[in-house]
Parts: structure tokens; sequence; C-alpha cells
């Protein structure tokens, strides 16, 4: 298939010509990616080691026609057929462009064209624009499964012209999709520093997998007050903004309405995708090769002078000054340390773990807004209070744990953990106790704040024992998992896909539970001041016990 759309877009000479291309070079570097493409093995999202399955991509190719599907209940539901369309293109439009961030963004940004492209005598433009192209060509499977669905709906219910238009109107889409998040790399790319621009890209990787989770729960409740209510596009403003309202007025303009407003979103659903592509090939592509060679440069090391101030003791860091108060051995803040540092700088971890991390606030507030709907604010902090619903978000809280070691031990830089097995470490016990201090403080400790913070004014000081409870299970929960589930130094093991499902399920299951008793006897004062205060005495002797283990599993692993 692949190959098929090549030949038909290199049918085209005379546009990528006029785009300011070499075609020649651009015909070879297209038909080279393609050709090295289909000789990878192919697995969902992951690679198994030298095994081909042709039945993960069938099952990928299903994943998106289930999504085509919600694409064709938005259709099915919504009876204004423009206000549908505007919809419908945007959770499409939404959708690649999710795709083209979170599993395409490599093939933009790929570093190993530096070594065979990049010393010969080719342009930028041509560089930039068989990047972007190769990824259409890439994305194209997708955009099959996620139309199927819409197309064969609107062929049994719409005339031909209108079946027709929609084909258009679904490409212009994904065209804007991709002008819109390449275009963004290559300004970002072209006017901010190599590392600021590593940066962002990880962070606006953490931000759609927010905006993937709050699609979830609004878009459903959206389209359902859509309906009910039986809005139009007039009376939904904010839609006006995207272009997928504009290039769904193509439709509008069918049916008859021809008003200025219709007009004006038709030209620019017309002009703004080409010019999207005019400005991404001849304004935004001058220096691409350059700063994509610059991307596969390290990180700017410390200079000389912040490498003598973080030595002395007036411009001590803060983590230095935390790791000296929590720790005690140098040993155990050598582990604190480590962690601390590494986990700040590893931008793998922090795609993998922040999402995660954000997702507690949201769920908050989604059990703030479900709970006793319809009710004023003060009645439903009066039925939160006395449920004891608050109790949940402090359980989902240490969920935290269970993700922060699953990946404190993995790395992409895995081999430079060579150096825990030449040091001379006679106790690795405190070497860990001073990993799962870093931890803890550093990603489970905030939210405990955070959760006081916001109780204490709205559920009452009585909330303080439950919390106190919670974060003793916690503690617990988190010296269990270091004892029998970290087999390895921190960042020293070799990313992998391996899960642990069924310890996982087990350990949710398990917080599951304790959440459940802890909020049946909520009420019960006393009761849960003693637990708290025997949790914590718990929690302190086994982390007596985990400094002393030997911890043999820690043996050499080549990985």
């Amino acid at each position: 298939m692949e190959k098929f759309i090549l030949r038909f877009i290199l049918l085209f000479k005379g546009v990528w010509e006029s785009l300011g291309v070499n075609y020649t070079q651009f015909k070879i570097i297209l038909e080279t990616k393609v050709t090295l493409d289909n000789r990878k093995p192919i697995t969902f999202k992951k690679r198994n080691a030298g095994k081909s399955s042709s039945s993960t991509s069938i099952i990928q190719f299903i994943m998106y026609m289930i999504i085509g599907l919600m694409f064709m209940v938005i259709l099915i539901l919504i009876p204004d057929r423009y206000l549908a369309l505007s919809i419908m293109l945007l959770c499409f439009t939404s959708m690649l462009s999710i795709t083209l961030v979170s599993d395409f963004s490599p093939i933009l940004l790929d570093t190993r064209d530096q070594y065979i492209i990049m010393p010969k005598p080719v342009s930028d433009r041509t560089v930039a624009l068989s990047r972007i192209t190769f990824i259409a060509i890439k994305l194209f499977n997708q955009i099959i499964a996620l139309c199927l669905p819409v197309v064969v709906y609107v062929s049994f219910n719409w005339d031909i012209t209108s079946i027709f238009l929609l084909i258009l109107q679904l490409l212009l889409s994904t065209l804007i999709a991709l002008v819109f998040v390449n275009g963004f790399y290559m300004i970002s790319i072209k006017y901010l520093p190599i590392q600021k621009f590593k940066d962002i890209i990880a962070y606006i990787q953490i931000g759609l997998s927010l905006v993937i989770f709050l699609a979830y729960y609004l878009g459903p409740n959206l389209i359902q007050t859509i309906v009910e209510s039986q809005l139009t596009i007039e009376q939904l403003k904010f839609l006006w903004i995207f272009p997928s309202t504009w290039i769904a007025s193509f439709q509008s303009l069918l049916q008859g309405n021809h008003s200025l407003q219709s007009t004006i979103f038709s030209l620019l659903g017309l002009v703004v995708p080409f010019f999207g592509v005019y400005a991404c090939t001849k304004l935004f592509s001058k220096g691409f090769n350059a700063k994509i060679a610059a991307l596969a440069s390290g990180d700017t090391p410390l200079s000389e002078t912040d490498q003598a101030i973080s030595h002395t003791n007036t411009g001590r860091p803060c983590y230095k000054k935390l790791g000296a108060g929590v720790c005690s051995s140098p040993l155990e803040e050598a582990g604190f340390s480590i962690v601390w540092l590494i986990s700040a700088k590893t931008r793998e971890f922090k795609q993998q773990l922040y999402p995660s991390l954000a997702y507690l606030p949201i769920y908050f507030i989604f059990l703030f807004l479900r709970t006793g709907e319809g009710l004023p604010f003060v009645e439903k902090l009066t039925k939160l209070r006395e449920s004891g619903l608050y109790i949940i978000m402090f359980y989902l809280s240490l969920l935290t744990i269970l993700t922060v070691f699953q990946l404190i031990t993995q790395s992409n830089k895995y081999k430079a953990a060579w150096i825990y097995y030449v040091a001379p470490m006679n106790c690795p016990g405190q070497f860990m106790t001073g990993v799962l201090k870093a931890c803890l403080i550093k990603y489970v400790l905030p939210f405990n704040l955070l959760f006081l913070c916001i109780c204490v004014p709205l559920f009452g000081i009585g909330s303080i024992n439950d919390l106190l409870l919670s974060s003793a299970v916690g503690g617990i929960e988190s010296i269990l998992i270091m004892l029998f589930l970290v087999k390895n130094y921190p960042f020293s093991k070799a990313s992998q896909s391996s899960s642990k499902a069924l310890v996982n399920l087990l350990i949710l299951g398990l917080l599951g539970l304790l959440g459940y008793l802890h909020k049946v006897i909520f009420q019960y004062e006393l009761l849960v001041w003693g637990l708290a205060a025997l949790g914590w005495l718990l929690f302190f002797i086994m982390l007596k016990y985990l400094q002393k283990d030997d911890w043999k599993s820690l043996a050499f692993d080549d990985n």
C-alpha cells in the first residue's frame, strides 16, 4: 500500500518542483525511506527482537476502525450536518495530531540522516518536505481505518456529491494536521535553542496525554448536551476558531447556505492548508538540516562556574540539603542525590511519569463534579465529607508509587550503570534506602501536602488522620515494592515493554481494598489515629530492615 501511495505522489513532479525541492533527490530519499521501513519487523507499539508480526498491523487497523465508529456516532446523533461535521472533523484532526506528536515525531526529528543525507548537497527544503511526505505515507493506513466507518455511513445516507465532498474534507483535515504539527516543530527548531526545543517536545507529549484524558471525560458530556439542547454552530462560537469548522462549511454551502460566514469559512478552509504547506517549505525550512544535526548532540553540561558553586557550602543545592537532612549515611545520601538528579534531567522518564502525576488533580475535579450532580457547592462538600469519598483521592495518589518504581530502574543509557558495580559499596541496602526516600519525597510528599491544603479547609481537621493513615499505607507499600519488585539499581536496566500485569492488578486490588476499609471506619477518629500511628511505626521498622538487606537481587545484569 505504501509503495502504491508513493508512486501516486511522485506523479506530481511539477507540484514538487514548484515548492522548491530537487525532484530527483526527493524521489530517491522517499523510495529509500519506504524500502527501509518495510524491512523492519512490525509489532504494536514496540518491536519484538527479530520477530515480525503481520497480525499486529491488523489489530492496529481494527482499533483505529473502532475509533472511526465513534466518529460515525457523532454524525448519527447530531442532526445538524454542519455542526456534526465540524465536531467530527475536529476529533479526526485532533486524533491525527496526537498520533503525529506521539508516534511520528522521531521520523520528523530523525538525527540519523546526518550521516548519509546531510553531507550531500541536499537542500533544507528537500529534506524537510521529504520527511513530511514520508510521515503522510506512513499515516495513510491509519487515515483509512479512521475514515472507513464514516464514509460507509454517508454512502447510504447522503447524496453522491456530499460523499465526494466529504472525502475532500477528510483529505484537507489530514493536511491541516500535518501542517500544524510539522509547522510548529519547524518554527520551534528554527527559533529556539536546541536544549529548549528538546524540553518543549517532551512537555508537549505530556500535555497531549492529558488532553486525551480530558477528552475521554468531557467529549461524551459535550455531545449529550448538544443533542439534548439542539444547539447549532451559531451558538457554539468557540468552534469557529478551529480549521475543522472552516472545512465543514463546504457542506453548508452545498446545502444552499451562502451566507457571508459560510463563504469566509470555506475560503479559509481552502487557503489555510495550502498556505501552511508553502510556509513549511519556503519560510521555515531554512537551516533545518543544521538544527536536526544539532539535535543529535547531548545535553549541555554544567559550566565550570556552576560546578564550582555546587560544591561550595553557600551555594549548596536544595536537594543536597534535603538529602543531608533525611539520610543517615553518605551512601544513603548518594542514592538520594542520584535519583533526584537523573529523574530531573531524563526526558524519557518524565514523559512516562508526569502524565500519571497530572491525572490525580483531574481525578479530584471529576470526583467533585460527579458527586451530588445538581446540588449546590456547599451540599456537595457536605456529601463528600459525610460519605468519606475524599479518601479515594488519597489512595489513588498511592498509584504514583507503583509507577515510579516501575520506571526508576529503566533507562536508554543503562550501560552507564557499570559504576554501581565497581564502586566500593559494602551496604547496598543503605544506597537503596536513599533511592526510596528520594522517590517518596519528590513524587509522593507533594501530593500529600496538596491534599492537606485542600482537605483541611474543605472537610475539616478530621481529614488529617485519614491522610496520615493513607500515607503510612503508601510508605509500607513502597518498601514492599522495593523488596520484591525492584531488582536493579536506579536507571540500570534497558527500557523494555514487559509488564507485570498480574502483580500490578494484585497491588491495585489491595490498595482498593484498603481504601474501602478505610472509608468504612473513617468516622471512628480514635481508631484511625491508632491505625495511623501503628502504620508509621511499622514503616520505620521496615525501613531499618531495608537498610540492612544484602540486596542479592542487585547482581550484575548485562541486559
